[in-house]
């Protein structure tokens, strides 16, 4: 009996483990109007890094089998596009100016980094990232504006 109390005692502690863990984000960011030279829509990608390992989150493209921008997201290429053949889960097609919100759950990561990368066809880049720990009480982050992407807020529900 007491081998039995003990296994459900550290099952539960399991579990509420994993439990702590798991946090929803919500990633609202701005993709601004470019006034110059050729408007074209930019492509996004989202994803967390944690100890050299990756999770991507979001990929936005034109979901062509040609193409070829896709790598003109260059981190995102070098840490995940190049070698994840299942992109097209978690992938969208281009979006124009305006105001996105986005949710994403984190369910094995206490403590990571949040990137967001941009790019336009023969337009800028931007690549942004923040420290995210979901230990602390920390439940809103801010990234500033960049040339290719707007400020971007996110929410912790833990």
């Amino acid at each position: 009996m007491r081998v039995l109390l003990s296994s459900c005692a550290l099952v539960t502690a399991l579990g509420w483990s994993a439990l702590s863990s798991a946090a929803t984000l919500d990633v609202a960011f701005d993709i601004p109007q470019v006034n110059t030279g050729k408007n074209a829509r930019p492509y996004v990608a989202i994803w967390a890094e944690n100890q050299g390992e990756s999770k991507p989150l979001l990929v936005w493209h034109l979901q062509d089998k040609q193409d070829e921008w896709l790598s003109d997201l260059r981190r995102w290429w070098r840490k995940i596009g190049r070698y994840d053949s299942h992109i097209d889960s978690m992938t969208g097609a281009t979006k124009g100016p305006g105001h996105y919100n986005e949710r994403f759950e984190i369910n094995d990561w206490e403590k990571f980094t949040l990137y967001v990368e941009a790019a336009r066809e023969n337009g800028g880049h931007s690549l942004v990232k923040t420290k995210i720990n979901l230990l602390d009480d920390t439940h809103q982050y801010h990234i500033p504006a960049d040339t290719e992407i707007g400020n971007i807020t996110i929410k912790v529900t833990p």
